[in-house]
Order: C-alpha cells, then sequence, then structure tokens
C-alpha cells in the first residue's frame, strides 16, 4: 500500500529545493574563472604525424606556487601575471627546449556565462617580428566548461617567402581551430602539428574578508 503523506512530503521538499537549485546554478554560472593559455611552435617539421609525447610529465620538474592569487577586481576582465600564471614552469620547459618555442604566455580572469551570452575575443599579438599566432578564445560554462579556440599560426620565414617567390603565393593556412569540455584545474592540450596549445581554467576564489575586532567589554567595576 502506497503511503501518500510520505509522496506528499517528498514532493514538498522537492518544491522547497528547487529554487536554492536554481540559484546555485545561476551563481555558478557568473562566477569568475581564470583562463590561462601557453601557445608554442613546433620547431621540427612533423606535417604527417604527432610529434607531443605521450607523457610530457618529466619535462616539468620546476614547481610552482600555486596559492598566490592576483588582486580582485570589478573589471569584466583582468590580466594576470608573475606567480598569478600557473603553466610557468610548462613555459620555461618550452625555453629550454630545442624542439618547441613559446609564442604566448597569457592569462586573465573573467566572468565565465553560459554559451547563449559567452562572447569570443582576440588574444593579443606581442611578438609580430617573429612567429606569433593570432585568433579568437571563447569560454562558456553550461554543465562543464567549454573552451572554444580559433587560432593561427604565421611564422617568421613567411614574409621572407613571399618576397622570394613572389606577391602572387599563398602560404598555407596553418589554423587550430577546435572545441572542447573542460573540467576546472585540469590541463588540457590543443595541437597541430605546426603549434599546440596548453590550457588551463581554474575558478576564482576571492579573498576572505578580514575579520572585524570583537567589541571590548567594559571591566566589571564595583561599587
Amino acid at each position: 500500500m502506497i503511503d501518500m503523506t510520505v509522496i506528499r512530503r517528498s514532493v514538498l521538499a522537492l518544491t522547497l529545493l528547487m529554487p536554492l537549485s536554481l540559484v546555485l546554478a545561476a551563481e555558478e554560472q557568473t562566477r569568475q574563472y581564470d583562463i590561462e593559455l601557453l601557445i608554442f611552435e613546433n620547431l621540427v617539421a612533423a606535417d604527417n604525424g604527432e610529434v607531443w609525447p605521450a607523457d610530457y610529465s618529466e619535462w616539468f620538474e620546476e614547481s610552482v606556487d600555486e596559492t598566490a592569487l592576483p588582486v580582485a577586481s570589478t573589471e569584466q576582465r583582468q590580466w594576470l601575471t608573475g606567480s598569478s600564471l600557473r603553466l610557468g614552469a610548462e613555459r620555461n620547459a618550452f625555453g629550454r627546449s630545442s624542439r618547441y618555442r613559446p609564442l604566448a604566455h597569457i592569462g586573465w580572469r573573467q566572468f565565465v556565462l553560459d554559451r547563449n551570452l559567452a562572447q569570443a575575443f582576440e588574444i593579443p599579438v606581442d611578438n609580430a617580428k617573429g612567429s606569433y599566432v593570432d585568433g579568437t578564445v571563447r569560454v562558456a560554462v553550461e554543465r562543464y566548461l567549454h573552451l572554444n579556440l580559433d587560432l593561427q599560426l604565421h611564422p617568421a620565414n613567411q614574409e621572407v617567402t613571399n618576397q622570394t617567390i613572389g606577391l602572387d603565393y599563398q602560404p598555407p593556412e596553418i589554423r587550430l581551430t577546435e572545441s572542447r569540455r573542460m573540467r576546472s584545474k585540469e590541463v588540457h592540450y590543443f595541437d597541430n602539428p605546426r603549434f599546440g596549445v596548453i590550457a588551463l581554467i581554474t575558478p576564482y576564489e576571492p579573498p576572505a574578508p578580514p575579520e572585524e575586532p570583537a567589541p571590548e567589554v567594559p571591566a566589571n567595576t564595583q561599587p
């Protein structure tokens, strides 16, 4: 025999919990995240296959201070610098490598919205004299984080090739276009035979407000 009282209580409990779940979902979708990208060029001609090692953990022996967080900001996007970048060991490893060259190491903090509201933005280009990468990055959140990359590599020798062959020569497009579902705090690798990206997305935790000093209690004086 079905106990209708238990069913009514269950339905009531679900009704009371539903607004709270919606609030929590809204808060999660307007949460700030630190997005970090390490973009590098492959110096070894390998257009016919992968050259990235399956296990690259041995490359990265330096320790990274993951406790240092940048100062909070009210801006929609804040660039991260110094110890706020968590992929410093990987960046240094590429700098020592004869197979790869780091092209850009950037990080920023932003509010991450759902797919209908999230907008793409262009990555900054600092090294236009050598090889560089331009394009857009878009981060959105639903049940998981979603990172969308649309990047193009411009090799340093491309301009020389154009001058040698002629203005009518159009070099092949070296492009990386990929969308991936991610979990926060996980390092992900996006690859193209000519260049690649290491990406890390970390939830931003605002520092706790300072505790207010307890009010002074006057000493009990006897008359």
